[in-house]
């Protein structure tokens, strides 16, 4: 029980707050989990973990990686819960690049925890982008090899993204529902990771190299701007562009409809929609109402389609924006209803027998 009203608890701190390691806590630093990855931070409790399943933690596209200031929160809250939590490197995701052996790599990092810790099984915690693979990696998993899967700010399908990034339509339920307006600056940044990765699934060489420099001088502060990028790009490359910068919801289709088969066929690998009928195992999704980058009616579909193959819950907090908690204590009553939407999932965690 103290295993899984830490993870919630965890959840709910948002990774806010200097709730890092403490001397109840033990940090260990390791080598690769398995080959093709980085380090590996380890916490667990000092008194020892007799859990029957540990937390495998996805990082997610953060420069980072376990480094991340809210990685030590999180995984230091549920270590203090009495579950140990394994955070490797995917390099992929460090690197702030989306890409389908992210999927293979989560699978590989899961089957590898058991024998790292002496557990039975495995419990999920993915966040924002790192949630897709996670579930299809899922997918692939045993109830004897995966407790049950948290997810925070998951998307259902990239294609949705894609529009919400470039014009702010948000989809729920075959409509369009204006609910969010779109922050420029985190629009700017989800256009420009969303083009850097998606510039490795073009076939043209020189596309990518332009792209990459964009990349680079975007990193440096000195982003070109979409009309000077665009101008010394191919035609794939400049419908990969258009797809993610056209405000325009009638250009941006056009857009998506010239995209290179390269571009496509990755994205649909990524994508949720219709991929997760195999995914038997138990699900808490968790959302912020407020998200303004993969917005909170994603996993609501995301739920619609789960609940046909698995038990699944869904949480959406008011007082989180995208993967962590906005609002503080000051505002006592957003926050108290996210805690008890959270204790019915923790009840839901114990379920899985952690």
């Amino acid at each position: 029980m103290r295993g899984a009203f830490g993870l919630v608890g965890a959840i709910l701190q948002g990774g806010r707050g200097g709730s890092g390691p403490g001397e109840n806590i033990l940090v260990e630093r390791q080598g690769p989990i398995a080959e093709g990855f980085g380090i590996t931070d380890i916490y667990r409790p000092a008194a020892g973990h007799s859990q029957k399943a540990a937390i495998l933690m996805m990082h997610g596209l953060t420069e980072d990686g376990p480094d991340d200031h809210r990685v030590p929160t999180f995984a230091s809250t549920c270590a203090r819960g009495g579950m140990a939590v394994v955070v490797p490197e995917f390099v992929g995701m460090k690197a702030r690049r989306m890409g389908v052996s992210d999927i293979d790599d989560v699978h590989k990092a899961a089957l590898a925890v058991p024998e790292l810790l002496g557990v039975d099984k495995v419990v999920l915690l993915a966040f924002s982008y790192a949630a897709g693979p996670t579930f299809l990696a899922a997918s692939r998993m045993t109830h004897a090899e995966l407790a049950g899967t948290v997810t925070v700010g998951a998307y259902y399908d990239l294609d949705q993204v894609m529009e919400f990034t470039a014009t702010g339509r948000v989809a729920a339920y075959g409509k369009r529902h204006p609910r969010l307006k779109i922050d420029p600056e985190k629009q700017f940044e989800g256009q420009w990771v969303f083009v850097s990765s998606a510039a490795e699934w073009l076939d043209d060489r020189s596309d990518q190299q332009v792209i990459a420099a964009g990349e680079k001088a975007w990193k440096a502060g000195e982003a070109p701007s979409w009309d000077s990028l665009r101008s010394r790009l191919g035609p794939g490359g400049q419908a990969l562009v258009d797809s993610i910068t056209l405000a325009d919801p009638e250009l941006h289709e056009a857009a998506r409809r010239r995209l290179p088969a390269g571009v496509t066929e990755s994205m649909n690998a990524l994508t949720l929609r219709d991929h997760i009928d195999t995914l038997t195992t138990p699900v808490v999704l968790i959302h912020g109402r407020h998200d303004v980058r993969i917005p909170f009616t994603e996993s609501v579909l995301l739920r619609d389609e789960m609940r046909r193959t698995t038990d699944v819950k869904l949480a959406v907090l008011n007082a989180f924006v995208h993967a962590q908690r906005e609002v503080g204590w000051s505002r006592f009553w957003r926050v108290a209803g996210d805690a008890a939407k959270l204790g019915r999932c923790g009840f839901e965690i114990i379920s899985w027998s952690v």
